[in-house]
């Protein structure tokens, strides 16, 4: 599988190596391997799949939304103080992850995405 296909990824729990992953993982009930332990993983509750193809639909989105969501602020009140972020600020340094937990440690999946495509002062 190409690395561009292995859109999510977690740290090996054994190793620390990172294990990448795609949804067709999940749809087809393959086991995970990790790359330099061969530890293998096997997501089978259907609530955590669900849970995963939801996260990465929504990480998805918001990058397929960039264009709009470009020219849009996030404000942010702290005390008297309000501060409009530009959303083009977020984007350029999203970092999305969905943390689990799994044989009592935190297990964070994270959503690799490419760095965003938009420039600043691009106009519509």
């Amino acid at each position: 599988m190409s690395e561009k296909e292995q859109m999510l990824q977690f740290k090996c729990l054994s190793c620390g190596s990172d294990v990448g992953f795609s949804l067709f993982n999940l749809d087809e009930k393959m086991p995970i391997d990790c790359p330099d332990c061969k530890r293998k993983y096997l997501f089978s509750d259907q609530n955590l799949i669900r849970q995963v193809k939801k996260f990465a639909a929504l990480c998805k989105q918001i990058r397929e939304s960039e264009e709009i969501l470009g020219h849009a602020n996030i404000g942010i009140d702290v005390g008297e103080h309000h501060v409009k972020v530009p959303y083009k600020l977020l984007l350029s340094r999203l970092n999305s992850s969905l943390d689990l937990s799994i044989e009592g440690k935190t297990l964070s999946i994270q959503f690799r995405v490419e760095p965003t495509k938009l420039q600043s002062g691009a106009s519509s």
